[in-house]
């Protein structure tokens, strides 16, 4: 206890040194700042020493000095910008000032300001919103809908506006915003009139009646003017792919989709009804398995859609990694290997015939365990009604997990195996572990395909 106390008071005279030093460290470069006419930042400065030292009368002192000097320079310019016709930077060193008053009292400071601080600040500031308002209008006159929009959002800012600033700043971005999506539908551009006056809609937290008809009306006309109707024809696979995934996956994958995509499709983007489709499809088919694009944009127009679309998983690659390998050795009865050589099996066993099922064998076998990586790719077309390839993309998915499994050159059942070693040769355990990777590969497909064909459609729709 008595060397802790020691050490405390060790600490305490290094801790206070360490302040002192922090605060002067700051005086001076307060000092230096002064000097050379940035007294907003010499502010700063004084009140980190301050914060840091209470006692550190010199830069309380020089804080007022150089605060003083601050407020009366930005004054100063702030007079001659708004000679010259830029209220905006003159309001903004206002704003400098603000921010340098409420750091002045986070350390107890106040600052006396000029008796007429107050007015000048809040004509300046009025003068700067209607500025803005009025390079808005000028804007909008131009067609320069975002630069008005800018303007209006600009002047309830940083200005402190009235109540009446701040509403008519409002009513402004609004009517910009729904003139432009008018604008933006005239030009046949649905999705940006439709988001457009979305944004309308958000202005205010509680729109007008007016405003809210008005934009609901833009976005129906958009919706109607721009949505594409999409037909999804049934997944097919290469036939290397179906070969070693199974005719399973390809109708899993097609059923994922219908469920958990196709259901939800995106705004304008409408999914054509799949029965119908694929009864249409059938019938042009007339029993081909090969689904040609004349051949799936025909039943595409035959249906009132506009595009189709194919799906055909093209590729897969497995690899095991980072496998790890053991070598066992076990006894077995000669001849036991192929599952033969039982003495029951013999009508008369002569007895060097018994003596042969009777001898044992030394015979080997491996165990298996790693990563199995499965990379899976699909080819997507879009075809328009007459056959035409409109857009293709490919997606894809990667995954992996873990692999047990045994080999043995034979019958696995004569090696007798104890414990959990049998699971290496166990088949169901194998097809649990693929089957996990399996229905990964195929979830992250499934949204591959669906995000894709989204995104490619409506980027033809502007």
């Amino acid at each position: 206890m008595a060397s802790a106390r020691i050490r405390m008071a060790l600490l305490l005279p290094l801790a206070l040194l360490f302040a002192c030093t922090s605060a002067t460290d700051r005086l001076n470069e307060g000092i230096a700042l002064q000097s050379q006419g940035r007294y907003i930042q010499a502010v700063y400065r004084y009140a980190d020493a301050v914060e840091r030292d209470r006692e550190l009368i010199e830069a309380q002192d020089r804080l007022f000095a150089a605060g003083d000097s601050a407020v009366m320079t930005a004054m100063d310019e702030a007079d001659d910008l708004e000679r010259r016709g830029d209220p905006v930077p003159a309001a903004g060193l206002y704003r400098q000032i603000d921010q340098m008053l409420a750091r002045i009292r986070e350390v107890g400071l106040r600052l006396t300001l000029p008796a007429d601080y107050s007015t000048i600040r809040r004509a300046i500031f009025d003068t700067a919103i209607d500025w803005q308002m009025v390079r808005g209008g000028e804007a909008v006159s131009e067609g320069r809908w975002a630069d008005a929009r800018g303007y209006y959002v600009g002047a309830r800012g940083d200005y402190l506006p009235s109540r009446p600033q701040v509403d008519e700043s409002y009513d402004a971005e609004t009517d910009v915003l729904l003139q432009w999506a008018a604008v933006e539908l005239e030009d046949f551009r649905p999705r940006g009139a439709y988001h457009l006056a979305e944004d309308a809609l958000q202005v205010r937290s509680s729109p007008s009646r007016e405003t809210v008809l008005t934009a609901r009306d833009i976005q129906e006309r958009a919706l109607l003017e721009g949505t594409v109707v999409l037909a999804v024809v049934p997944v097919m696979s290469e036939p290397s792919v179906r070969e070693y995934l199974g005719g399973e996956f390809e109708i899993q994958l097609d059923a994922d989709l219908g469920l958990d995509h196709w259901s939800q499709p995106p705004l304008f983007i409408e999914m054509a009804e799949p029965v119908i489709l694929r009864r249409e499809l059938r019938g042009l088919l007339r029993g081909q398995v090969m689904q040609s694009p004349l051949v799936v944009g025909r039943a595409v127009d035959l249906i009132g859609a506009d595009l189709g679309v194919m799906i055909r998983v093209s590729e897969i690659e497995v690899v095991e990694e980072d496998v790890d390998t053991d070598q066992h050795e076990v006894v077995v009865r000669r001849n036991a290997r192929s599952g033969g050589g039982r003495a029951g099996g013999r009508r008369n066993p002569t007895p060097d015939s018994l003596q042969a099922d009777q001898a044992m064998d030394t015979v080997t076998y491996y165990t298996h365990q790693g990563t199995l990586a499965y990379y899976v790719e699909a080819d997507i077309v879009l075809v328009d009604t007459g056959g035409r390839e409109v857009n293709r993309f490919t997606a894809s998915s990667t995954q992996d997990g873990p692999f047990e499994r045994g080999e043995f050159d034979g019958d696995p059942g004569v090696l007798a195996l104890e414990g959990d070693r049998s699971r290496f040769f166990d088949a169901n355990v194998f097809a649990s572990q693929v089957a996990a990777i399996e229905g990964a590969v195929l979830e992250e497909l499934a949204v591959a395909i669906a995000v894709g064909t989204f995104d490619q459609v409506l980027a033809g729709i502007r």
